[in-house]
Protein backbone atom coordinates (compact mmCIF):
# COMPACT_ATOMS: atom_id res chain seq x y z
CA UNK A 1 0.00 0.00 0.00
CA UNK A 2 2.96 2.44 0.97
CA UNK A 3 4.59 1.74 -2.34
CA UNK A 4 1.49 2.47 -4.78
CA UNK A 5 1.07 5.89 -2.28
CA UNK A 6 4.83 6.55 -3.01
CA UNK A 7 4.36 5.76 -7.02
CA UNK A 8 1.29 7.92 -6.89
CA UNK A 9 3.55 10.75 -5.44
CA UNK A 10 5.74 10.27 -8.06
CA UNK A 11 3.59 10.33 -11.19
CA UNK A 12 1.83 13.52 -9.72
CA UNK A 13 5.76 15.00 -9.15
CA UNK A 14 6.48 14.02 -12.97
CA UNK A 15 2.80 14.90 -14.23
CA UNK A 16 3.34 18.55 -12.63
CA UNK A 17 6.92 18.64 -14.41
CA UNK A 18 5.14 18.21 -18.02
CA UNK A 19 2.48 19.99 -17.57
CA UNK A 20 4.65 23.10 -16.71
CA UNK A 21 7.40 22.32 -19.34
CA UNK A 22 4.29 22.16 -22.20
CA UNK A 23 3.02 25.24 -20.70
CA UNK A 24 6.72 26.96 -20.88
CA UNK A 25 7.11 25.40 -24.80
CA UNK A 26 3.66 26.38 -26.12
CA UNK A 27 2.58 29.65 -24.26
CA UNK A 28 6.28 31.46 -23.11
CA UNK A 29 8.91 30.28 -25.63
CA UNK A 30 6.57 31.94 -28.48
CA UNK A 31 6.49 35.35 -26.04
CA UNK A 32 9.75 35.05 -25.47
CA UNK A 33 11.00 34.75 -29.22
CA UNK A 34 8.32 36.87 -30.93
CA UNK A 35 10.74 40.13 -30.92
CA UNK A 36 13.69 39.56 -29.56
CA UNK A 37 15.11 41.69 -27.39
CA UNK A 38 12.32 44.04 -26.94
CA UNK A 39 9.93 40.46 -25.55
CA UNK A 40 12.69 39.40 -23.23
CA UNK A 41 12.76 43.27 -21.72
CA UNK A 42 9.35 42.44 -21.23
CA UNK A 43 9.17 39.31 -20.08
CA UNK A 44 11.88 40.44 -17.72
CA UNK A 45 9.97 43.22 -16.57
CA UNK A 46 6.87 40.78 -16.09
CA UNK A 47 8.55 38.04 -14.22
CA UNK A 48 10.14 40.36 -10.91
CA UNK A 49 8.59 38.35 -8.44
CA UNK A 50 8.34 35.08 -9.69
CA UNK A 51 9.52 32.84 -12.66
CA UNK A 52 9.17 29.20 -13.64
CA UNK A 53 12.58 28.41 -11.43
CA UNK A 54 10.60 29.17 -7.98
CA UNK A 55 8.50 26.25 -9.34
CA UNK A 56 11.07 24.13 -10.78
CA UNK A 57 13.31 24.00 -8.42
CA UNK A 58 10.86 23.04 -5.95
CA UNK A 59 9.07 20.16 -7.90
CA UNK A 60 12.01 18.72 -9.64
CA UNK A 61 14.17 17.67 -6.86
CA UNK A 62 11.15 16.68 -4.88
CA UNK A 63 10.39 14.39 -7.92
CA UNK A 64 13.49 13.19 -8.30
CA UNK A 65 14.06 12.36 -4.50
CA UNK A 66 10.51 10.33 -4.61
CA UNK A 67 11.66 8.30 -7.38
CA UNK A 68 14.92 7.34 -5.77
CA UNK A 69 13.03 6.22 -2.74
CA UNK A 70 10.40 4.48 -5.11
CA UNK A 71 13.05 2.92 -6.70
CA UNK A 72 14.50 1.76 -2.71
CA UNK A 73 10.74 0.85 -1.58
CA UNK A 74 10.13 -1.33 -4.60
CA UNK A 75 13.25 -2.65 -5.10
CA UNK A 76 11.59 -6.34 -4.42
CA UNK A 77 9.12 -5.98 -6.89
CA UNK A 78 10.92 -6.92 -9.92
CA UNK A 79 8.45 -5.38 -12.56
CA UNK A 80 7.51 -2.16 -11.47
CA UNK A 81 11.30 -1.91 -10.27
CA UNK A 82 12.72 -1.70 -14.07
CA UNK A 83 10.55 0.92 -15.14
CA UNK A 84 10.57 3.14 -11.99
CA UNK A 85 14.59 2.96 -12.98
CA UNK A 86 13.88 3.88 -16.20
CA UNK A 87 11.64 6.94 -15.49
CA UNK A 88 14.20 7.37 -12.77
CA UNK A 89 17.33 7.65 -15.40
CA UNK A 90 15.27 9.55 -17.71
CA UNK A 91 13.82 12.20 -15.04
CA UNK A 92 17.74 12.67 -13.93
CA UNK A 93 19.13 12.90 -17.70
CA UNK A 94 16.28 15.94 -18.43
CA UNK A 95 17.75 17.57 -15.08
CA UNK A 96 21.59 17.22 -16.17
CA UNK A 97 20.07 18.22 -19.98
CA UNK A 98 18.53 21.63 -17.81
CA UNK A 99 21.83 22.29 -15.75
CA UNK A 100 24.18 22.05 -18.91
CA UNK A 101 21.97 23.23 -21.77
CA UNK A 102 18.68 25.53 -20.41
CA UNK A 103 20.70 27.43 -17.39
CA UNK A 104 23.21 28.72 -19.53
CA UNK A 105 20.78 30.47 -21.70
CA UNK A 106 18.49 31.76 -19.04
CA UNK A 107 21.46 33.66 -17.67
CA UNK A 108 21.80 35.17 -21.34
CA UNK A 109 17.71 35.92 -21.25
CA UNK A 110 16.69 36.70 -17.85
CA UNK A 111 19.93 37.53 -15.65
CA UNK A 112 22.80 39.01 -17.54
CA UNK A 113 22.87 42.66 -18.97
CA UNK A 114 21.00 42.48 -22.32
CA UNK A 115 23.87 42.04 -24.77
CA UNK A 116 24.97 44.54 -27.33
CA UNK A 117 24.44 42.39 -30.38
CA UNK A 118 20.99 41.05 -30.71
CA UNK A 119 21.82 38.45 -32.37
CA UNK A 120 23.33 36.59 -29.03
CA UNK A 121 20.00 37.09 -27.41
CA UNK A 122 17.90 35.68 -30.39
CA UNK A 123 20.06 32.69 -30.52
CA UNK A 124 19.90 32.08 -26.59
CA UNK A 125 15.98 32.11 -26.86
CA UNK A 126 15.23 30.26 -29.91
CA UNK A 127 17.99 27.76 -28.75
CA UNK A 128 16.56 27.48 -24.76
CA UNK A 129 12.78 27.51 -27.02
CA UNK A 130 14.13 23.80 -29.24
CA UNK A 131 15.91 22.59 -26.12
CA UNK A 132 12.66 22.83 -23.83
CA UNK A 133 11.23 20.06 -26.89
CA UNK A 134 14.15 17.77 -25.74
CA UNK A 135 12.74 18.17 -21.96
CA UNK A 136 8.90 17.84 -22.93
CA UNK A 137 10.23 14.59 -24.51
CA UNK A 138 12.00 12.82 -21.57
CA UNK A 139 9.69 14.34 -19.34
CA UNK A 140 6.69 12.98 -21.13
CA UNK A 141 8.60 9.28 -21.56
CA UNK A 142 9.28 9.58 -17.64
CA UNK A 143 5.89 9.95 -16.84
CA UNK A 144 4.54 6.49 -19.10
CA UNK A 145 7.59 4.96 -17.41
CA UNK A 146 6.00 5.75 -14.29
CA UNK A 147 2.58 5.42 -15.41
CA UNK A 148 3.79 2.15 -16.50
CA UNK A 149 5.16 1.04 -12.81
CA UNK A 150 2.10 2.37 -11.28
CA UNK A 151 0.14 0.35 -13.44
CA UNK A 152 2.09 -3.30 -12.64
CA UNK A 153 2.44 -2.32 -8.57
CA UNK A 154 -1.01 -1.96 -8.82
CA UNK A 155 -2.35 -5.03 -10.46
CA UNK A 156 0.75 -7.21 -8.40
CA UNK A 157 -1.08 -5.99 -5.62
CA UNK A 158 -4.94 -6.46 -6.37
Amino acid sequence: MIHQLLVELSLLGVALLLGATAYESVVMAPNYERDVPSSIDLARQFLKRTTPAHFFRIIAPLTLLLLVVDVIACWSFPQPRWWLVGGLVSLAVADAITFAFHYPRLEIMFKSPLPEDPALLRTATREWATGNYLRLALLLVTFLLVLQAFATLSAGLA
